[in-house]
Parts: structure tokens; C-alpha cells; sequence
């Protein structure tokens, strides 16, 4: 293989993992999978901590104490496992809702967290990952959906609970179906993206 045939190798690959991300989703209605199952559908194209950019480890990574103070900050691994609890994709709405809920757990999402959350992915985060107004609206309904959930996603061993089904997780740690379900109706409504209108 030639060095030019090599880099259009690359860029044909790098298209197609973009293309399995955004196509992914575990959705709510799914759940006799075991966790562990679940989560082997991601393994093809999931990033890895040295793949995300420095701005949003100190916002939401646990080993920056920028992330911890604003509370609900998990390590990909747990990240990954709440996508799939939540029933959402990989796109952008997606991990919208998916980092509000699991900061909306942690009960420590004041108004000046949140606020300060959200100017930081509005104005420091890279595009690609920005959160725009539509963002904004989702990253809000996870923290307010997040704040119901009895237990706080970001104190779970998920390691030890990769052998039962999804559901029982979902049921175990007090997520509450209908309440998604209502939200995701909502945001279906609102915005026609794919993200939203496969919830």
C-alpha cells in the first residue's frame, strides 16, 4: 500500500466509525440484554480518554477537580453505561441529555453550576461539541430528569453490575422510564434532528 493509498484508507475508515456512531442507539424500549452486551455495540467506534479534548476533561472528567466541583463527572467507561440506561445515541442532543442527567443526579447542579456549565460548552467547547440553544434545552431537561433519579450516577460501580439486564440496572438505580419517556416525547416535538426523532 503507498502512502496516498494509505491516507485515503484512513480517511475511508475514520468516515465509516463516524458513520457507526451516528447511527448507534440503544433505545429505551430495549433492556433483556445484559449491560455488558449492550455495551460491546459501541466498542467499534468509541473514543478513548486521549481522544477527547483537554477543555472538556476539566468539565466533566473526574480526575480534574474542575469537574468534580461541578458535580455528576464520570469516566467514559460510566458515560458510555448511562448512554445506554437512558436509551440515547451518540450525537450531539444525545450527550446533551446524557451529561445533564447524570449532573442532575448528583443533586449538586445549582443555577450558577449549570449556568457555568453551559457557557463553557457553549463558548470553550470545540465545534463538533458545542452546545447550541437546541443543546442547551436538552443538557436542561437531563439535569430536571436527572434530579428525579434516586441514586447518583456518578457514585455507581457500573463494573459490577455489567452481568444484569439493562432494565433491571434502569429499575435497580431508580431511572424512570416513563419520565424519559416523556421528556424524549417532548424533544421529539420540539426538534427534528436525527437524535431526536429516534427517541
Amino acid at each position: 500500500m503507498t502512502p496516498s493509498e494509505y491516507r485515503e484508507f484512513e480517511e475511508t475508515e475514520k468516515l465509516r466509525l463516524q458513520k457507526s456512531a451516528e447511527e448507534w442507539h440503544y433505545p429505551l424500549s430495549k433492556g433483556s440484554a445484559p449491560l455488558s452486551r449492550a455495551l460491546e455495540g459501541m466498542n467499534e467506534w468509541k473514543l478513548n480518554q486521549e481522544d477527547i479534548p483537554l477543555i472538556i476533561k476539566l468539565a466533566e472528567n473526574p480526575n480534574y477537580w474542575t469537574a468534580r466541583n461541578l458535580g455528576g463527572a464520570v469516566d467514559l467507561f460510566t458515560h458510555d453505561c448511562i448512554h445506554i440506561l437512558l436509551g440515547r445515541g451518540a450525537l450531539l442532543k444525545d450527550e446533551a441529555f446524557v451529561i445533564g442527567y447524570t449532573m442532575g443526579s448528583s443533586k449538586k447542579m445549582s443555577r450558577f453550576r449549570r449556568n457555568l456549565f453551559l457557557w463553557t460548552s457553549k463558548y470553550l467547547y470545540p465545534e463538533g461539541y458545542k452546545f447550541k440553544e437546541e443543546e442547551r434545552y436538552v443538557f436542561y431537561s437531563g439535569v430536571m430528569a436527572g434530579s428525579r433519579c434516586h441514586t447518583d450516577l456518578s457514585k455507581v460501580n457500573f463494573k459490577e453490575l455489567l452481568d444484569y439486564k439493562v432494565q433491571g440496572v434502569r429499575e435497580k438505580l431508580g431511572i424512570d422510564k416513563k419520565l424519559l419517556k416523556c421528556y424524549y416525547c417532548v424533544e421529539k416535538k420540539l426538534f427534528d434532528d436525527k437524535e431526536s426523532q429516534r427517541l
